[in-house]
């Protein structure tokens, strides 16, 4: 490693999960794209900007923020050497630059990852979701980080067993995750995130977390019902559904009935509509008279309707 990579400010190390060489590569990809999304976070908690639910990039400062760079990447364990964002001006901030800005959330991550949570919920949920993410079903798995800065060295480890200290900071393990469906329409899924939402038949929103394997299946869900099978997690008030975590996502027969290959739950736009109906615009109104039917059998009908003739 050179002197410039020694003298990276910061290092993340994801230990006891194997060699780099025989990771995934979409393994390695999500772990550093997590990092990005934590420092994009920290960034928002620090200039009380919220981030946009959904897909796209971020914006302005966040998106400046986020810019980390990844000095080196060296196996025996995973381990990533990164240097802050680029020292370029935020536009509307004062004394303010994308390096500053990335390196103050930088170290609020590792802030959270020694349990101060308090005033960034949001950042610590997502933070117990990247290390729930990396270390998997690894028992002997952890991710270390360090700040490595003169005059503020500090190294944390998080491990399964600090990973569930940590929720419970946050209020999320007062219910235990437990093994079930969850089944509502699929909706704001943000692909970088690995998050998404989905609406119950009761109107409920529930809060979904989904691993890089899913991401074909939930692009291609988004917007239909779908039934979730994964860890529920409950709200410990109101013992209601608050998020789940995807092991399976099922599709199965709408309601065992068959559209004929509709899918009766898609919310389609009218012009897909009159291309699959084959409609055509009605040039004479006397194309919509309806034929063969009899004056009795209209006042039946109006009847009812409830309209009166």
């Amino acid at each position: 490693m050179s002197e410039e990579n020694r003298g990276a400010p910061y290092r993340v190390t994801l230990e006891g999960v194997g060699r780099l060489e025989d990771l995934p590569v979409r393994e390695i990809a999500a772990f550093l794209d997590g990092l990005v999304t934590l420092v994009a976070r920290g960034s928002s908690d620090i200039i009380n900007r919220p981030m946009r639910m959904g897909g796209g990039r971020y914006e302005g400062p966040i998106e400046d923020a986020s810019h980390i760079r990844l000095a080196s990447l060296t196996s025996g364990s995973v381990v990533a050497e990164l240097l802050p964002a680029p020292a370029t001006p935020l536009a509307g901030t004062i004394g303010l630059d994308a390096e500053t800005l990335s390196e103050q959330a930088i170290a609020l991550v590792v802030d959270v990852a020694s349990g101060e949570t308090a005033g960034h919920p949001e950042l610590a949920r997502a933070f117990a979701d990247f290390v729930d993410r990396s270390i998997g079903r690894r028992p002997s798995a952890s991710v270390r980080f360090e700040d490595r800065r003169p005059g503020r060295a500090r190294t944390i480890s998080v491990d399964r067993n600090r990973l569930e200290e940590l929720r419970a900071g946050t209020g999320e393990s007062a219910a235990p995750p437990t093994a079930k469906d969850v089944v509502g329409r699929l909706f704001e899924a943000n692909l970088e995130s690995h998050s998404a939402q989905v609406r119950t038949p009761a109107g409920e929103k529930v809060d979904v977390r989904f691993d890089a394997e899913h991401d074909e299946d939930v692009r291609r869900l988004l917007g239909n019902r779908a039934s979730l099978r994964g860890e529920i997690t409950y709200d410990p008030k109101t013992s209601q559904v608050k998020s789940v975590r995807i092991r399976e996502i099922l599709t199965g027969d709408q309601l065992g009935l068959d559209f004929e290959g509709v899918d009766f739950w898609a919310d389609r736009p009218v012009s897909q509509l009159i291309a699959d109906a084959r409609a055509v615009p009605v040039a004479d109104p006397a194309d919509l008279e309806v034929s063969g039917v009899t004056d009795q059998e209209w006042a039946a009908l109006y009847e009812v309707l409830g309209i009166a003739e």
